[in-house]
């Protein structure tokens, strides 16, 4: 064998070795996972046919938040339950709630006077609605890293049946909710204007509840 394949050889063997040792890349999370699924629901196997029209009442938080933050979440889920494409949404305002019951939010688990609950009902049968939707604010940290929590309840207007409920905490802390925020912000349609790189969902609020949202208004029951 001559010198110069010698040498070639030799060369060769050397850049396999190195490859060899090279570690291989870091799969990326947003896209291969594993991924958040919220697990804290209560569901019927289908929604009823005659649910078609919803009332979204404002979103309830704490004394922590500000009406500025409510009434950013307020807008986030509105646009993401339409999204579902699953009934025509009502959402009732701040103050046209006020004007009606004299409180700007009112809560899912709160214990509602008759009176306000047949000012509630008189609100329903005006919108034609045929269920309504509670959201609250369990937990909330705009910082990183990000935490929300929100408890969802639709309750029928013709009987008071719990349709369905959810109530899960989403911390960009925890691998799993990064990883599907991330995908989540990957996958955003171009209906939503440009998208920014997905690891700043992570330091967004706005952006990180519009994930939030979209991943629990996914446990709706079917059609």
């Amino acid at each position: 064998m001559t010198t110069p394949r010698i040498a070639t050889l030799a060369l060769f063997a050397l850049l396999l070795a190195g490859c060899a040792s090279l570690p291989l890349p870091k799969r990326d999370g947003a896209i291969v996972g594993p991924y958040f699924t919220p697990a804290n629901v209560k569901t019927l196997a289908k929604m009823p046919a005659e649910v078609r029209r919803i009332v979204i009442l404002p979103v309830a938080g704490g004394p922590t938040l500000t009406e500025e933050t409510l009434l950013t979440l307020d807008s986030v889920c509105q646009s993401e339950l339409n999204r579902t494409g699953r009934f025509e949404v009502v959402p009732l305002t701040r103050d046209a709630l006020a004007a009606i019951s004299g409180l700007r939010q009112i809560s899912s688990v709160e214990r509602l006077p008759i009176a306000l609950l047949d000012k509630l009902l008189n609100i329903y049968n005006t919108y034609g609605a045929d269920a309504i939707l509670f959201i609250d604010v369990t937990t909330y940290s705009p910082y990183p890293p990000l935490k929300l929590g929100l408890r969802t309840k639709l309750a029928r207007v013709s009987d008071g049946e719990i349709i369905w409920a959810a109530d899960n905490v989403f911390n960009a802390a925890e691998p799993r909710v990064a990883n599907s925020a991330r995908h989540h912000a990957e996958g955003l349609g171009t209906d939503r204007g440009r998208t920014d790189l997905s690891h700043t969902i992570l330091q967004n609020p706005q952006r990180f509840a519009g994930y939030v949202a979209a991943a629990t208004f996914v446990t709706l029951p079917p059609r």
